[in-house]
């Protein structure tokens, strides 16, 4: 007896002994977890930050190139009247002033009383700008230059700033006051005291500075759409028959591809109960579907080794467009070596390329011209515009209009682009809106498509769309993801789909940059200016980035090209990359940064 106790006892010790190291290997397991995951969260905030600086001084060299020519034009002609309707249509001067020496003043719309009083700082030689101020509940800025004649003004409206910072992050001027941003985050906001979590860069030239706190990422509940499901009805099968059946909604259908809904049963008792139906050949959930761009370790931000910095202007050499920001903001442009192969091609207005996202801005100065068709697959139209800017932005890094001075340059100059809208306004869509919008790019001419998207599911709908795209020889460019994961996402991991990383400015893989012997090739992914809705430019960080730079690749392969294969384009691409990261092929990097120059030589022939 006494040993049958003293076995217990030893036992009952030993599983104690078993499950505190389990308690506390897990849980340390969890803490490293979170902290890799806090780790994340922290450096895709100061990613995000180095974006809104790069935004806010584009926004301020537009505005300042724009008042000089005003100023040129005001002083040539002593007068404001042939500028008038152009000051008065401008969305972000509300008005212009030409102030004397004697204090005549001749004003064009609203300008603040004593304009040249307030101008207290220098923000480069000859340009002066004001203290951010609010009036009438709208945050301002003067801005002013002077020759030998008259000082000219322009009062400035920050509202599109204040928009694209949103709730992420908050802006102080030189005095260390919040004046833009986040105002949840601003109660209370004392610069000097404001620590971790905490994030912070300046904004060159203006004395400003950026706080970034987001919440942490979380996943959803249910990464599929609550109440619906997808099936692929048999041939003479009746889709509403059978939602009459079933007694839900028929939402759309392409061929035998159905959506169905109804909220008032489960998604998984819907699969169910449609799987079990004989005129059904699959059911699944309509998985959720989302960009792969991260707003988000300071670094320095030389472009690559002995290359100039990522905030000065660049002198490039070869066929360098006139783009306004070119020359000082389109470092990304230079890492992957383009000019050279511009000389060769610049695109094919025959070879168009899709973009697969939350639609394209069709006003857009530097998009307009390009765009030669559009489709909506939520709503099964033409409706294509873009209410979030993350498509817009996709849009610009692969086929910007290019050489017309205006705003950036696009990777190809001439592809045509198809705008497709398979996300909505938060940039989130679902399998079978991404299946659509697949087969619809197909059905309409397109070579290349890109795809900025993606979710950790697989997807019977979609993956027929991407495995019907492919064998009709078209190009597909998906990126990798961005939880710095093994984890595959779709459609990226897809076998038929050319998946790209992200690098940062430095030329190493970005933090965020999902990996795996899926990855193809890398490209630039970190503070990529680009086009934005509302005739806008913006910075953006992601794979999302990272991959249309590698879809305007493909068009120009193609644009020198057209009989390639989708597989001989892909050799292509990654036979001609630079080799980073380890030698040879790796998972993080793939087979390396793409050679524009390269890879339009090797498909010449050369």
């Amino acid at each position: 007896m006494r040993r049958i106790i003293g076995l217990s006892a030893f036992f009952s010790i030993a599983l104690l002994t078993v499950l505190g190291v389990w308690f506390f290997s897990d849980h340390q397991q969890k803490d490293l977890a979170q902290d890799k995951q806090d780790g994340l969260q922290a450096h895709m905030d100061q990613v995000f930050a180095d974006d809104v600086s790069y935004t806010v001084r584009m926004f301020m060299d537009k505005m300042e190139d724009q008042l000089i020519r005003w100023a040129e034009s005001a002083t040539q002609e002593d007068n404001l009247s042939n500028l008038q309707e152009e000051i008065h249509d401008h969305p972000h001067f509300h008005g212009f002033a030409v102030v004397h020496d004697n204090g005549e003043t001749t004003k064009v719309g609203k300008v603040t009383e004593n304009p040249v009083e307030r101008l207290t700082k220098e923000k480069k030689e000859g340009v002066y700008i004001s203290e951010p101020y609010v009036e009438n509940g709208t945050q301002k800025l003067l801005m002013g230059t002077k020759d030998d004649q008259a000082w000219c003004i322009g009062e400035m409206d920050l509202s599109f700033v204040s928009s694209f910072v949103k709730d992420l992050a908050v802006i102080t001027g030189e005095n260390g006051q919040f004046f833009l941003g986040a105002s949840n985050m601003a109660v209370d906001f004392d610069a000097q005291e404001a620590e971790a979590p905490y994030v912070k860069t300046s904004i060159p030239d203006l004395d400003w500075d950026v706080f970034v706190h987001s919440e942490p990422t979380k996943e959803l509940d249910t990464p599929f759409k609550q109440g619906e499901v997808v099936v692929r009805i048999k041939d003479g099968a009746d889709a509403k028959a059978l939602a009459e059946a079933h007694q839900a909604a028929l939402l759309h259908k392409e061929g035998n591809d159905c959506l169905f809904r109804d909220s008032s049963r489960s998604t998984d008792q819907l699969v169910s109960e449609f799987a079990a139906d004989p005129g059904v050949i699959f059911a699944e959930p309509n998985y959720s579907v989302e960009k792969q761009t991260s707003f988000h370790k300071k670094r320095s931000h030389p472009a690559l080794e002995n290359k100039p910095s990522l905030f000065e202007p660049q002198q490039q050499e070869g066929k360098a467009p006139n783009d306004e920001l070119y020359d000082p903001y389109q470092w990304n442009l230079e890492q992957i070596t383009i000019e050279e192969g511009w000389q060769i091609t610049s695109g094919n207005a025959e070879i168009p390329i899709a973009i697969i996202d939350s639609g394209v801005d069709p006003e857009h100065v530097d998009l307009e011209d390009k765009i030669t068709g559009g489709y909506n697959a939520f709503e099964d139209n033409g409706n294509y515009y873009d209410e979030h800017g993350h498509g817009t932005h996709v849009a610009g890094v692969a086929a910007a209009i290019t050489n017309n001075v205006e705003g950036i340059a696009g990777v190809s100059w001439e592809n045509p682009i198809l705008a497709v809208k398979a996300l909505d306004a938060n940039a989130e869509g679902n399998s079978f809106s991404i299946a659509e919008a697949i087969r619809w790019s197909v059905d309409n001419g397109a070579r290349v498509i890109n795809m900025s998207l993606g979710d950790s599911h697989d997807s019977e709908v979609m993956r027929d769309a991407v495995r019907y795209a492919y064998e009709q020889d078209v190009v597909l460019i998906a990126a990798s993801g961005n939880e710095a994961v093994e984890t595959p996402m779709y459609p990226a991991a897809y076998p038929e789909v050319f998946t790209v990383a992200a690098l940062d400015p430095e030329g190493q893989r970005a933090a965020f940059s999902n990996f795996g012997t899926h990855v193809d090739v890398s490209a630039p992914g970190e503070h990529i200016p680009s086009t934005y809705i509302g005739n806008e430019y913006v910075a953006m960080s992601g794979t999302s980035m990272a991959s249309p730079h590698v879809a305007g690749l493909a068009g120009l392969i193609l644009s020198i090209n057209p009989g390639l294969s989708n597989e001989e384009v892909y050799d292509i691409m990654r036979n001609s990359c630079d080799d980073i990261g380890n030698s040879g092929f790796d998972a993080y990097t793939g087979h390396g940064v793409i050679n524009v120059t390269r890879a339009i030589n090797m498909a010449g022939g050369e």
